[in-house]
């Protein structure tokens, strides 16, 4: 394994553990470090960082609005069709499905999560813009990778793991292993990795794999979201916005152009707003369906890359409960939990909806939702956790996402065609697996995310520096190693061999 040359991309949630992860990778590696970050107050901010040399150029990368928003092109119409269509062509992947997850470009796929605040961009942007600036992204990484001879790509977007699976470039991307506060690097910008199935395989990690309460994460943004719920909160929020968006006009910050004022304080109203309606339509608890049988399915928030990035195969959350509704047999309900956090993004009269099916019950928000997987009779999610924690309460899960880290488990049957969804939930209900099995597969699973990842202990993205110099000596550990073993062969697997090798 020779990696000589490495592309950061910057990230600000992470943005110190990263700083200290590239100055290990450098002691170790003795590689060159290229970083690439969002405008020029991160590149100004990332120069000062730089007294030490880690980086050996800090470049400004956030050039997708800036040609998106062009006023006048340099191409003919034909020719920005064109390039589209070649690099189409050439990935695999349409301009239209890189936009997917993006909250400017692609704020239509955003179907559950329409109010989420509306940019400049977004309302500016037309189609032929977008393909232009899309083209000029695929360009500029293009061109940047093979230039600089670059081996690994750590922390990249979409459009930049296309250009590395087009030259041949290994791809890494931290993200959250879904357990404790485990930490992974992902092989694509899918947040995939087959490391937690070859440990699977192997029999790797210690303890008992035990699925205690939901990951750190979760738990530190609920914490700090109750905490904004309330009137002084909104009175806070509004005033915080406006002070915020006159000191960034008054720096001349690029991003103090990019939303409108007034949309983000409608935002907030509107959070307001929605929460007391929700909890206002969702009163039914867990307590309530003591003695019946229930489906459960934990909503996704919008727009956001655990569903529109991860899945953007699969993300409509209002047409899946509606054919779940349908498909379910008689005296089955199906209870449907909110994301506490997404209020105030989802569309007009969204609970009224999803109310209207008979057979259809809205949790209590604040259940908790590995209380609510244990006690279905199944689970049924795109990519969340909720299939994870299924798993370990011995449950069968229907998973509408493709790409889930647990969607090898003998319990989870993946929906390709929705013309078997009846037939699915039929064999959940009707046959379900030994569920003393499932949890010892769950359980194995567990222990191998455990094995294969790093532990940040305490972090998360309110405390950004909360970490230890064990957790950043881990993490280059656990990155090297899964270079290494991609080295020896090891690649991304389809559902299918993970089905059978965890049969």
């Amino acid at each position: 394994m020779h990696i000589r040359r490495i592309a950061l991309l910057a990230r600000s949630e992470t943005r110190f553990f990263m700083l200290a992860v590239a100055r290990e990778l450098k002691a170790r590696l003795g590689c060159e470090i290229f970083l690439y970050c969002s405008g020029p107050q991160e590149a100004a901010f990332y120069g000062g960082e730089n007294a030490d040399r880690v980086f050996a150029d800090i470049v400004d990368a956030d050039i997708l609005l800036l040609n998106a928003r062009r006023k006048e092109l340099p191409l003919s119409e034909a020719e920005i069709v064109a390039r589209a269509a070649a690099y189409e062509r050439r990935t695999g992947t349409t301009m239209n499905m890189i936009a997917v997850s993006n909250r400017h470009l692609g704020r239509g796929y955003a179907l559950g999560g329409y109010h989420h605040p509306r940019s400049r961009a977004s309302e500016e942007v037309d189609y032929l813009h977008m393909l232009f600036g899309y083209g000029e992204v695929l360009a500029f990484w293009e061109h940047e990778l093979s230039s600089k001879r670059i081996d690994l790509v750590i922390n990249g977007n979409k459009e930049t793991a296309m250009i590395c699976r087009l030259l041949g470039i290994r791809f890494r991307s931290m993200g959250t292993s879904r357990y404790r506060n485990y930490q992974n690097w992902a092989w694509n910008e899918y947040f995939e990795t087959p490391e937690f199935r070859q440990a699977f395989e192997t029999g790797e990690g210690k303890g008992e794999g035990a699925l205690e309460k939901p990951y750190l994460g979760h738990t530190a943004h609920r914490e700090l979201y109750l905490k904004r719920m309330g009137t002084w909160s909104l009175a806070r929020n509004l005033a915080l916005t406006v002070a915020r968006h006159a000191w960034w006009r008054l720096r001349g910050y690029r991003k103090g152009r990019n939303y409108y004022l007034l949309g983000e304080l409608a935002y907030f109203v509107r959070t307001w707003a929605q929460w007391r309606d929700l909890r206002r339509r969702a009163r039914t608890r867990l307590r309530d369906l003591d003695g019946k049988r229930f489906v459960y399915y934990p909503l996704h928030i919008e727009p956001e890359t655990a569903l529109q990035g991860i899945s953007p195969e699969y993300f409509y959350q209002l047409s899946l409960i509606a054919a779940v509704s349908r498909d379910l047999p008689a005296g089955v309900l199906l209870a449907v939990k909110e994301f506490y956090s997404a209020t105030g993004r989802r569309p007009r009269d969204f609970y009224g909806q999803i109310a209207e099916f008979k057979n259809v019950v809205l949790l209590e928000t604040f259940e908790v939702g590995m209380e609510c997987a244990q006690r279905s009779d199944a689970v049924v999610t795109i990519c969340g956790t909720a299939g994870l924690e299924a798993a370990a309460a011995g449950k069968p899960v229907i998973a509408f996402g493709r790409r889930n880290l647990y969607n090898f488990l003998p319990n989870v049957t993946v929906v390709r065609d929705e013309i078997e969804l009846k037939d699915h939930l039929r064999r959940a209900l009707e046959a379900p697996p030994n569920a003393d099995t499932v949890r010892a597969h769950a359980a194995r699973l567990l222990r191998a995310i455990a094995a294969r990842s790093f532990d940040m202990g305490t972090y998360h993205y309110s405390r950004l520096r909360d970490f230890t110099p064990e957790a950043v000596a881990d993490a280059c550990d656990k990155l090297i190693a899964g270079l290494g073993a991609e080295s020896q062969g090891l690649k991304l697997a389809d559902v299918s061999a993970w089905r059978a090798a965890a049969q």
